[in-house]
């Protein structure tokens, strides 16, 4: 029964190949641009590329750009009425979207496309925005959902987690930690692994962080999404006013006075936080916790240290003494496509199709693994079973290292994120640690994410702008400071700032 499972699900891979062949007799070019795409590299002659543009008869011209300059053009080419075909923005700007798509400058999507592309208008839909992106009835982007089929999140939460030294923590004579770390749980560690020098060089760190960092790990707490604004009692109020907030700036003000925090925090770039836990001085750090990211820094301690990571390092959502996890929901999406305004309508239905194809199982497992029958195929119960060989260090080749054009494909569809949790690549403690720690999250407190925010556009908020995370830092480092007080001096001295986004809100959402 199993073999006849396999070669059923066999021929289903080679099934969309022929029918596209029947159906795509027309030829078509376009030109893309993607979130990762380089001057130096080739991106129409790999293995990918042939398979897709072969099953869907197109060929292709990539406009390049660095991702650290990518925004900067796009703004360029949209407002020049040069932008290829199709591109995919990184970061776009919602309030920048809106203002594009009613001035004309980018393609809308066709009536009725979520009928006839159901598995890219399902997508949409997971990702949350597809009530939010529409103008007047019509929709000008994709936004490309995180997680969609792999992951197993309900609600979809931050990825900031807890990396600890949990060898540390059997030094210390500590309780080993679970799946949930308390507050008093890290103060004792870091306390304890500072006393006594655990890393051995004379100055070990407790708590790595950095400004953002430590503002975000504080106010996960405050239970509020400090630096926007939200709805309370029929209204709209500035998140930072919240009483919380001075109480948990004042906590982390008194981590900071009893050396539990790395001293230097406030000098720390990002890189910093990462590279003091990596290179075994710290005893534990908040950052990114992504599967991918948990292997990088593996790596990173493994090679820096000569120590076992899989024996030394642990991950845990961050809990208050009640053993009540704390997080912020996170927005499922990164990055958008749009269309020109002056594609085909020939073209543009290609690419629809295309992008439709991605967000189906076989599609997005090609677009994120590589080509079926080539560098995966799936085994008699189903799942993905790799055809590469692995190094000498007992990994598979990554995708991009196969592929150029993965970095074009890869943001056609559902990101490479959800596909994490089931890529037999991927290290299976890491796997099995990282969604244990999501449950947790979505077992406790979840901050919610305010969509009718996010997506909300005015004069009044495009010029919002104020740095929390400096002030809360200065606050920190204030010998004597009165937090009350000085916290809502800070907010008076805005006032002009914040005021007029309320109204707007106001007027818009409780008028």
């Amino acid at each position: 029964m199993k073999k006849w499972l396999a070669l059923f699900l066999a021929l289903l891979m080679v099934v969309p190949c022929v029918s596209a062949l029947a159906e795509y007799d027309e030829h078509i070019s376009f030109t893309i641009n993607s979130t990762h795409s380089n001057s130096s590299m080739d991106y129409n002659s790999d293995g990918m590329y042939k398979y897709i543009s072969e099953m869907f008869n197109f060929d292709y011209e990539v406009y390049p750009v660095s991702k650290d300059s990518q925004s900067e053009k796009i703004r360029t080419w949209i407002n020049g009425g040069t932008m290829p075909d199709i591109v995919s923005w990184r970061n776009f700007d919602y309030q920048e979207y809106a203002t594009y798509a009613e001035q004309g400058l980018l393609g809308a999507l066709p009536e009725g496309w979520e009928e006839k592309y159901p598995d890219l208008y399902q997508m949409v839909k997971v990702s949350g925005l597809y009530d939010k992106l529409h103008i007047d009835g019509v929709m000008y982007a994709i936004p490309h959902a995180t997680f969609a089929r792999f992951s197993g999140m309900q609600t979809v939460v931050s990825n900031q987690t807890l990396y600890y030294r949990k060898d540390w923590v059997e030094k210390l004579g500590m309780e080993p930690f679970g799946d949930t770390v308390t507050l008093s749980q890290i103060e004792a560690l870091c306390k304890g692994a500072v006393e006594k020098d655990l890393a051995g060089n004379g100055a070990t760190i407790g708590f790595s962080t950095d400004p953002d960092y430590y503002s975000n790990f504080l106010m996960q707490f405050a239970e509020v999404d400090y630096d926007a604004f939200m709805k309370a009692d029929g209204t709209y109020k500035l998140a930072a006013s919240d009483p919380k907030v001075i109480d948990w700036i004042s906590f982390g003000k008194d981590w900071y006075e009893k050396g539990i925090v790395d001293p230097d925090f406030y000098l720390n770039a990002i890189s910093d936080t990462t590279n003091k836990f990596t290179s075994g001085i710290a005893a534990c750090m908040m950052h990114n916790g992504a599967i991918s990211s948990y292997h990088g820094y593996k790596v990173t301690f493994d090679s820096s240290t000569g120590l076992n990571s899989d024996e030394c390092i642990g991950v845990a959502a961050m809990a208050t003494d009640d053993g009540v996890a704390h997080t912020n929901e996170a927005a499922n999406y990164w990055s958008a496509t749009f269309f020109s305004p002056d594609i085909s309508e020939e073209k543009l239905e290609r690419l629809l199709t295309i992008m439709n194809w991605a967000c189906t199982q076989d599609g997005q497992l090609t677009v994120v693994v590589g080509v079926p029958g080539e560098t995966w195929e799936y085994d008699e119960n189903g799942d993905v079973k790799m055809l590469t060989e692995k190094d000498a260090n007992g990994n598979y080749p990554s995708t991009p290292d196969l592929y150029n054009s993965y970095n074009i494909f890869r943001s056609l569809g559902i990101l490479p994120d959800d596909y994490s949790f089931v890529n037999p690549s991927n290290e299976k403690l890491v796997v099995d640690q990282i969604k244990a720690v999501y449950a947790a999250k979505e077992r406790g407190y979840i901050i919610p994410l305010d969509y009718d925010y996010e997506f909300f556009a005015s004069d009044a908020k495009s010029q919002f702008s104020l740095d929390f995370q400096d002030e809360i830092t200065r606050i920190i480092l204030l010998k004597d400071a009165d937090v009350a007080a000085e916290w809502n001096s800070f907010l008076t001295q805005n006032q002009a700032i914040w005021e007029p986004v309320i109204a707007d809100l106001n007027n818009a959402f409780f008028k």
